[in-house]
């Protein structure tokens, strides 16, 4: 005689049932991450391309573009609009961007301006820089 149990299982579209369903992110988070994604196209014009950039979101801050440079991370968070756009190095607040989050605002102006944020705190090399000459390549 062969034993057969009636499993119950309470699964819905998100899988087994013993994991609870991911949360859906309101549509103003999802907006925060396609133009922390479109700034960070922007930067590949300055020579970070998708192997140093990524986009997140945190619970407590807010969707924020990191960027990773040899002095390390850098986060660009993307505020509520009409704020400055805050950059964040090893946890702390180091300054902001001389613009706001607003329409008007483009996603490459932005990029360009957080570039040379990070190229004045000598975090990023810009191609075409060593163009100008300098002791160590002047004969």
């Amino acid at each position: 005689m062969t034993r057969t149990a009636l499993f119950e299982t309470r699964a819905d579209d998100h899988g087994c049932g013993c994991v609870p369903a991911p949360a859906e992110p309101d549509p103003g988070t999802t907006a925060d991450i396609m133009q922390a994604r479109a700034i960070a196209s922007g930067l590949a014009e300055f020579g970070i391309g998708p192997a140093r950039w990524s986009s997140a979101y945190d619970h407590q801050a807010a969707v924020v573009l990191r960027v990773d440079t040899p002095r390390g991370l850098y986060a660009l968070a993307i505020p509520a609009p009409g704020q400055p756009f805050p950059v964040h190095h090893r946890g702390e607040r180091i300054g902001a961007l001389d613009c706001r989050r607003t329409y008007g605002t483009a996603d490459s102006y932005t990029a360009a301006l957080f570039a040379a944020f990070l190229r004045d705190r000598a975090a990023l090399d810009i191609p075409g820089r060593d163009a100008c000459p300098t002791p160590q390549n002047m004969v």
